[in-house]
């Protein structure tokens, strides 16, 4: 018995050893470096138009303000009124995945991106790399590809933003995050081909729900190490989420393809998909859906998008209902 128990112990011991190499490894080596990413061709711009082109992409298609400012607005899903506020303050608390802090993006010179080239703030966006060479995995969940033409805007209105002193801390990636860290990777799409605002079009709409308004990132299951899609775009989030605010709720991204039987919008007509963003707003409070953002969007681009995901393949899959009681299962 005495010599039984000896054997269990050596190997609990031996297991606990490995178990510590790891996680020592782990600890070691999760820090990536991608400096060798090359920085996008973008040139901040001081030509108002282009500023004005800049400003509508962050406030209204790549809702960034949603984000980027202040914890309490920002969690408790309000629009700061100031609407020249990236500052940031918020932290995104995703347990055992980590802390996750969106930066400042004002023109704050040490704690904004005042010093940062353009370069580098356009590789951010891109790439989601941050200005050390780390991953931002936050960038690369949450804003999509755009072309240059907008990249540029985009960047030249971050430049005209007023300094803000907020100080952000560093993200801190909890274990499971280094754990997985090997498999991340920054996004490494080709910029999308630019289509200009003016008119409603399935083009223009095709641009902006697969670019900077990035609807397919919500509503296509996507492979968390690439953060590309791994079923048909647009045909809804695989797993339901709960309500932040109401325990025992849930909340999951619908179908948006034109399939007859199961997509969410198939049955609303092109007005009444506008009157949705435009009048209705945000009808529950726990709903990552950025309403307010894209209530800002022209009428135009809004139609543009109807019909662009009104001329997507059919896919048949039961997303339920967008809002339920947790557990939801179909029938």
């Amino acid at each position: 018995m005495k010599k039984a128990f000896k054997i269990i112990g050596i190997v609990l011991g031996a297991l606990l050893a490995l178990v510590l190499v790891a996680v020592v490894y782990i600890e070691l080596t999760h820090k990536k470096d991608f400096s060798s990413v090359p920085l996008p061709p973008i040139t901040a711009s001081k030509d108002p138009a282009i500023i004005a082109q800049g400003a509508y992409v962050v406030n209204a298609l790549a809702h960034c303000q949603a984000c980027h400012q202040p914890h309490d607005f920002a969690h408790e899903r309000k629009m700061n009124p100031d609407t020249l506020d990236f500052g940031s303050g918020y932290v995104i608390q995703a347990g055992p995945f980590g802390i996750f802090r969106p930066a400042n993006l004002s023109s704050h010179p040490e704690a904004g991106i005042g010093k940062m080239s353009d370069g580098l703030l356009a590789r951010a966006i891109r790439h989601g790399v941050d200005r050390n060479g780390g991953l931002a995995p936050l960038m690369s969940l949450a804003v999509g590809n755009m072309s240059n033409e907008d990249l540029t805007a985009v960047v030249s209105y971050l430049r005209s933003l007023p300094p803000k002193g907020n100080v952000v801390p560093p993200d801190e990636w909890g274990f499971i995050a280094k754990a997985l860290a090997g498999s991340f990777k920054p996004h490494d799409e080709k910029p999308i081909a630019h289509v200009p605002p003016g008119g409603v079009s399935i083009e223009r709409g095709r641009y902006l729900a697969n670019g900077p308004a990035f609807c397919y990132g919500c509503h296509t299951a996507l492979d968390m190490s690439t953060f590309q899609p791994v079923g048909p775009r647009f045909s809804g989030e695989p797993t339901a989420e709960p309500d932040p605010f109401e325990p025992g709720s849930e909340f999951t991204v619908p179908n948006l393809t034109p399939d007859k039987e199961t997509g969410w919008i198939v049955k609303w007509s092109e007005d009444t998909f506008l009157a949705r963003f435009k009048s209705a707003g945000r009808l529950y409070k726990g709903s990552k859906m950025p309403w307010e953002n894209f209530a800002r969007m022209t009428d135009d681009d809004l139609r543009s998008v109807y019909r662009y995901l009104m001329s997507l393949p059919p896919t048949k899959k039961v997303t339920g209902p967008s809002y339920r009681k947790a557990g939801w299962k179909p029938g």
